[in-house]
């Protein structure tokens, strides 16, 4: 734990900067422990540390002389040294001397809590794509919900969330594994499947597109095919293989390219009649997956970028979360069940004991005697 290892990251700058001005000012642990954990600490020592700082905090009055500074600082290095593997009394000088201003805490703590909601939207969203790619919807359902209450935590934490932003989310090939190789030929299979049984049961149509739409369809051309059956049968029109032909081309889906005369009379051929039913929960299984590896790769790149700060990178993971919020709960109302309801986001500057709020407030200089010179500058 060398402060003067050349490769030291402005993370752990942060930590060390941040515990160090907690150990000269220890006064500032007031407002830090509102919103900034040990959890938010990249290294398990730093993290561990803190906790020993808030309990000290809770068993010691603070200290008014600087002798007082002084045993406050040496008694928390010596029960950081008893309970913290690899720690030791001359890594917690290297702290204090770390340490650029003493009254500062807030704004290092910020930083380190900057940092974990970064690390903790990418480690999340990384367990939700690894999930849709396995092809575990249950899986990939917790994980969604697991990543709102996350962002959830962190948002309290941080105080404020930007709702507003209006820049395009970033668009990563995150489901390249699901549009080819075997799990997009048995999505395609399934979606031919659905729309022959859909043809010889043409009474099923108006029920299975109150869940299901066109753009759940990993093939163009099946969903604008789909596209034409939903829409005969909502006109109440007769829906038969040249109805839907028709349809089709009356859409533009034939002169766009889309699909040709011989793909749909391929796909609406007789054939083996299905439960439309249960094709259709394929399909949309299949959507859901996408969408969510689509949007858990989205939050990975807004979580790597460090240009996001907290507040817009939150904003923007929920707004990259919809598309596979929204299928989640289409899939929901397909078999008939409900899911919890979940909390909206918390309006701008609503929070008092967060991190965007506190830094605003600066530290209570109270308890620091004005005289006595911090120990970098002795």
């Amino acid at each position: 734990m060398s402060v003067d290892s050349p490769g030291l990251s402005p993370q752990l700058e942060a930590e060390q900067a941040v515990l160090g001005a907690c150990l000269l000012v220890p006064g500032q642990l007031d407002s830090l422990r509102s919103w900034l954990e040990p959890r938010h600490f990249l290294r398990p020592a730093h993290g561990q540390f803190f906790a020993v700082l808030l309990a000290q905090r809770d068993e010691t009055p603070l200290p008014t002389t600087s002798d007082q500074h002084r045993d406050w600082a040496l008694r928390a290095m010596a029960s950081g040294s008893r309970t913290i593997p690899g720690f030791s009394a001359s890594y917690g000088q290297s702290l204090i001397s770390a340490c650029p201003e003493a009254d500062h805490a807030a704004a290092y703590g910020r930083m380190v809590l900057e940092t974990a909601v970064r690390r903790a939207l990418e480690q999340h969203a990384h367990r939700l794509l690894a999930a849709a790619e396995s092809g575990s919807v249950r899986s990939t359902i917790d994980l969604t919900a697991a990543l709102h209450t996350v962002i959830d935590q962190l948002t309290t934490a941080w105080g404020t969330i930007d709702v507003r932003s209006t820049k395009p989310l970033p668009a990563p090939d995150a489901q390249a594994g699901l549009r080819s190789g075997r799990a997009a030929s048995a999505a395609r299979d399934n979606e031919r499947m659905l729309l022959a049984a859909l043809i010889e049961s043409p009474a099923r149509i108006s029920e299975t597109a109150t869940w299901l739409t066109d753009s759940d369809f990993i093939a163009p051309e099946h969903g604008a095919v789909y596209q034409a059956l939903t829409a005969l049968a909502h006109r109440g029109e007769p829906v038969d293989e040249l109805t839907a032909l028709w349809e089709v081309q009356r859409r533009g889906a034939l002169a766009s390219g889309t699909t040709t005369v011989e793909q749909v009379r391929s796909l609406l051929a007789p054939g083996m009649p299905g439960d439309p039913d249960y094709w259709a929960e394929r399909v949309l299984r299949a959507s859901l997956l996408r969408a969510s590896a689509t949007s858990a790769g989205i939050v990975r790149v807004l979580a790597l970028d460090a240009s996001v700060s907290a507040g817009t990178l939150l904003g923007d993971s929920l707004r990259a979360l919809e598309p596979a919020d929204r299928l989640q709960q289409r899939h929901r109302a397909a078999l008939g069940s409900t899911g919890p309801e979940r909390r909206g986001p918390i309006v701008l500057g609503a929070r008092r004991q967060a991190a965007t709020r506190t830094t605003a407030v600066g530290p209570d200089r109270s308890a620091r005697p004005a005289a006595e010179p911090s120990p970098p500058r002795r």
